[in-house]
């Protein structure tokens, strides 16, 4: 009787630290700084000829990268937070900017001009 009592205070030692996120599963969440957007949705992609999405709305403090893929050079150009910015020229790679005030700020390629623009409107 009184190894049964062992072992059902051992399942439960075991149950009550896997509920609490010991031993196996997955990894706990990694922290964030409060009311951060994952990478996923304050990433824009620049492709040939076009910004993905054109435009992007995220909240003031949030880090925006623009991800360069495909064949031809871009650039990104733009006046944000009362700061003219401009990154290289480049067909690989990312460029990222803090939006450190509300606003509504639009962008361009430096090399292709406004035929070839976006928004990013902070909150």
């Amino acid at each position: 009787m009184r190894a049964r009592g062992l072992a059902l205070l051992a399942l439960g030692a075991l149950l009550a630290g896997a509920a609490c996120g010991g031993g196996g599963g997955s990894p706990a969440p990694t922290p964030t700084k409060p009311g951060a957007l994952p990478a996923s949705l304050t990433t824009i992609t620049v492709t040939d000829f076009r910004f993905q999405p054109l435009s992007l709305q995220v909240p003031v403090g949030t880090r925006v990268t623009w991800s360069f893929r495909g064949q031809t050079e871009h650039q990104v150009v733009g006046n944000f937070n009362r700061e003219e910015i401009a990154s290289a020229v480049m067909r690989s790679g990312n460029f990222e900017h803090e939006f450190t005030e509300p606003g509504t700020f639009s962008y361009r390629c430096g090399v292709h001009g406004d035929a070839m623009s976006g928004i990013v409107t902070v909150r």
